[in-house]
């Protein structure tokens, strides 16, 4: 019986090297697609932290100023409204802290406690937001918008607030006057000012008088 002998051949040198390049071509591309979707995920998530930032912020000082002029005597006031004027009427103001945009500011008052007195002690119902610093502040003590002593309300190291307007028109429905706020603010991310976000909102101010 003849026994016969099969030879496999081998990979040359160069299939080899072939092989490798586009083993390595290969890696690099799938490199270069890891380190794109990395960097498309954080960015999405910078921008998804700057925009709940700002929302958060929208929403509270919206909520906010959708209160002044509210009196908690009101069927006094429609019952007998010579006799019984609301302290809390009119009180809506705009200005702007020394060195900020006009318009960046604003000052209200609503009757927290509902007793129909607007207290000036504490607590104050005096209220209201302005822009200063790249930071939006909250009204204390019924300081005026150009006055020291607001508080924070956003952090500027996390999120800057570039813009913030506040613009008032009056409304006269069926013999009723009543405002509307329109609130617009703009902020960016301090570590890559690139990423933006805009946001308005129009409060219905119904109890201003």
């Amino acid at each position: 019986m003849r026994l016969v002998r099969r030879y496999e051949r081998g990979a040359s040198l160069v299939e080899l090297l072939i092989a490798l390049a586009l083993g390595l071509a290969s890696l690099s591309i799938l490199a270069s697609l890891v380190g794109f979707g990395i960097g498309s995920n954080a960015k999405l998530m910078q921008q998804s932290h700057l925009s709940e930032e700002l929302i958060s912020a929208m929403s509270y000082m919206a909520g906010d100023i959708r209160r002044a002029g509210f009196n908690g005597t009101t069927l006094e006031m429609v019952t007998d409204p010579a006799t019984s004027p609301s302290s809390f009427a009119n009180s809506i103001s705009i200005g702007a802290y020394a060195g900020e945009a006009a318009d960046s500011c604003i000052e209200y008052a609503y009757d927290a406690d509902a007793d129909g007195t607007l207290d000036n002690t504490t607590p104050n119902e005096n209220y209201g937001f302005r822009l200063r610093d790249g930071a939006i502040e909250v009204r204390q003590g019924g300081a005026l918008c150009t006055d020291e002593g607001w508080q924070d309300l956003t952090d500027a190291s996390r999120v800057t607030v570039t813009a913030l307007n506040f613009a008032e028109q009056t409304l006269v429905s069926g013999g009723v006057t009543s405002r509307e706020i329109t609130i617009t603010m703009v902020g960016v991310l301090p570590s890559d000012t690139d990423i933006s976000r805009r946001y308005q909102e129009i409060v219905l101010v119904r109890s201003y008088d």
